[in-house]
């Protein structure tokens, strides 16, 4: 009887689960330490600010939210759908032009899904206004009475569109699975946006300023702040070797030369 042997194949997938498995566990612990330390920065704030400012940064929260889901979440369904794998190549003469990247290659596949996110940030400023004029039209008097309400509501809007600048980056690290970066970042962002948010609010209260829900905006504006500028330096190294561009860049397409198949060929 002959001994099973291992496959250099097997062995690639054994390594992939375990990888999938490591990630996973990065970003369960990532979603629990964030939970934990915003719990503890809100038993800080309680201290400080009163329940009904509490409240109102929830709608904040909700209003921001909800601009980033409906600016991203189907675009980030499309994307996970696409492959990196390259296309076989059938047109080996054809030249790519200047400025472009070739759509055969996995450098291209790359490029397209970096294209289709930036559609993420036009969506962002649309969402943020549509949904800017609606809660400033039907929600309650008093709370757009609070101090300092209009330019933090602002800062909120501000914040989610800085917020989904990030977009591009973050299709990249999913598409490549570099969960490190997206931990750091995360980490990184939600730590100095509890340092903004309780920093501004022990100061306010020690020098006996009502700054209102300003403190919450702060928060936010330092999380997309920060999230997208460790995104953005992390993953731009992994562009330039990747030969792919983290700006829009048209990706040269064969499909529109196959679709010509009684086209002249010279000789």
């Amino acid at each position: 009887m002959s001994l099973p042997t291992t496959h250099p194949k097997g062995m690639g997938g054994e390594k992939e689960t375990l990888s999938s498995a490591g990630g996973a566990t990065i970003l369960i612990g990532l979603q629990v330490g964030s939970r934990a330390l915003t719990f503890i920065v809100n038993q800080i704030l309680l201290r400080y600010l009163s329940p009904e400012l509490l409240g109102i940064s929830t709608q904040l929260e909700v209003y921001s939210i909800s601009v980033l889901f409906f600016a991203r979440e189907s675009l980030r369904v499309a994307i996970q759908r696409q492959t990196e794998e390259p296309q076989r190549d059938t047109t080996k003469d054809l030249k790519v032009p200047a400025g472009h990247v070739d759509g055969r290659t996995a450098a291209g596949k790359t490029q397209a899904i970096v294209n289709l996110a930036h559609v993420s940030i036009y969506l962002g400023v649309f969402f943020a206004v549509i949904l800017a004029w609606l809660y400033l039209r039907y929600t309650d008097p008093i709370v757009l009475q609070t101090p300092y309400f209009h330019g933090a509501f602002k800062i909120y809007s501000l914040a989610a569109v800085w917020e989904l600048l990030a977009e591009p980056c973050f299709v990249v690290v999913q598409h490549k699975s570099l969960i490190k970066i997206r931990g750091w970042a995360e980490t990184v962002a939600t730590v100095l946006r509890c340092l903004a948010t309780c920093g501004s609010a022990v100061w306010a209260s020690r020098n006996g300023t009502d700054i209102g829900v300003l403190p919450f905006a702060l928060g936010q504006a330092a999380y997309a702040l920060s999230l997208a500028l460790v995104y953005y330096g992390s993953v731009w190294g992994v562009a330039s070797t990747g030969g792919f561009n983290l700006m829009l860049t048209p990706v040269f397409s064969t499909s529109v030369v196959n679709c010509h198949p009684f086209r002249e060929e010279t000789h």
